[in-house]
């Protein structure tokens, strides 16, 4: 059996160029619009898991809701953005809704433009445990 063997690379730490591919993509009519150097800070931001917090935290409530659009959209159509219930998407929710500044008219939203179930909420097994 042959198998292929890859080399590993680290994870991404997300900064200042992540931050400038989620402004600067275009999400007009629901469709999201990246060159590939955009599409690959979009991924790594996506793949960010413990790095999310920190990279969320400090930004505009105005600002998180178009990443949010922005990753939502990205699950579609970048590959390696399908994270399921690990989604970037799922933590900015939260901490809008922490803020008190999570729009109504978001959930219809994603729902109506993402086929992964777990958002904008989560699993239940991981709201149970939180």
């Amino acid at each position: 059996m042959d198998a292929e063997v890859g080399a590993w690379e680290p994870p991404a730490t997300l900064g200042h160029r992540h931050a400038l591919a989620l402004d600067g993509a275009d999400t007009a009519g629901d469709v999201l619009d990246l060159d590939k150097d955009a599409q690959a800070r979009v991924r790594e931001v996506a793949q960010g898991g413990a790095e999310w917090s920190g990279f969320f935290a400090d930004r505009s409530s105005e600002r998180l809701i178009a990443w949010l659009r922005v990753l939502t959209l990205a699950e579609a159509t970048i590959p390696g953005c399908d994270t399921g219930p690990k989604s970037p998407v799922i933590e900015l929710a939260r901490l809008l809704r922490e803020r008190g500044d999570y729009p109504d008219e978001l959930t219809p939203w994603i729902k109506s433009v993402s086929t992964n179930r777990f958002l904008p909420y989560g699993s239940l097994m991981d709201r149970l445990r939180g």
